[in-house]
């Protein structure tokens, strides 16, 4: 009886005596699908035989399936059980954080997840503190730089820029910050002036004064800087 499965190929077929997936190696479209085990008794005269042969293939068949069903039982079993206990170990972990996270920080156990959890939120204080005074220093020497161009002596009726006073919006908005500008100043001139890190931008004069002091020094000091001190320049900020 022609069949219709691959030939030269390794697969599992049904094979049609005792109904059973067997694998086979077909080289031919005329191969009759029987396996191994049934080839012996194949013919009408050998059914007795035959039937005996199916009964024990397929108590082997049971029992190896018998088998592995018990043997995945087990494992299922035994890999529930692990899987409780580290849920329950998680479960406790996430209690224990969020009793730290609410500043339970006393009544929650002491451990290395406190002590981490902590020092996790220093560092990101710290680190949050940091990037905020930055944005702060940037934007105040953008207002810095605007002062620069849009100033005005005191009792003077027109801008640097050229306008009325009453008509320079950036001077409106500079008026309003005056004092949050010169507190930041002389915050960051002190900073600058001890060597640490500073937000003023690179054409403020105690920066500029300090790379000329600097320059100065490293010439042997013979140079004098014509440069005006700061109490010579005009007022960045004496404006009405």
């Amino acid at each position: 009886m022609p069949h219709d499965y691959a030939l030269h190929t390794e697969l599992e077929a049904r094979c049609l005596c005792c109904g059973s997936l067997q694998p086979f190696t077909f080289t031919s479209n005329s191969d009759q699908v029987v396996c191994a085990h049934c080839r012996s008794h194949l013919g009408p005269e050998k059914a007795e035989r035959r039937d005996l042969a199916h009964i024990a293939l397929w108590r082997g068949i049971s029992e190896a399936q018998a088998l592995a069903a018990s043997a995945a039982a087990a494992q299922a079993e035994a890999d529930a059980v692990e899987s409780a206990t580290r849920i329950a170990a998680l479960e406790a972990k996430v209690a224990e954080l969020s009793a730290t996270v609410i500043g339970q920080f006393d009544s929650a156990p002491a451990s290395g997840v406190r002590e981490e959890l902590q020092s996790d939120l220093v560092r990101r204080a710290e680190r949050a503190t940091e990037l905020a005074n930055r944005r702060t220093d940037r934007m105040m020497a953008v207002l810095w730089r605007l002062g620069v161009l849009h100033h005005a002596a005191g009792g003077a009726a027109v801008c640097s820029c050229g306008k009325p006073i009453t008509a320079c919006p950036e001077l409106r908005i500079l008026n309003s910050e005056q004092q949050a500008l010169r507190e930041w100043e002389s915050k960051n001139v002190a900073l600058a002036a001890a060597g640490a890190r500073h937000g003023l931008p690179q054409e403020h004069p105690a920066v500029t004064d300090a790379a000329g002091s600097a320059g100065g020094a490293a010439g042997g000091g013979s140079a004098h800087s014509t440069r005006p001190t700061r109490q010579e320049r005009p007022g960045r900020f004496d404006r009405r």
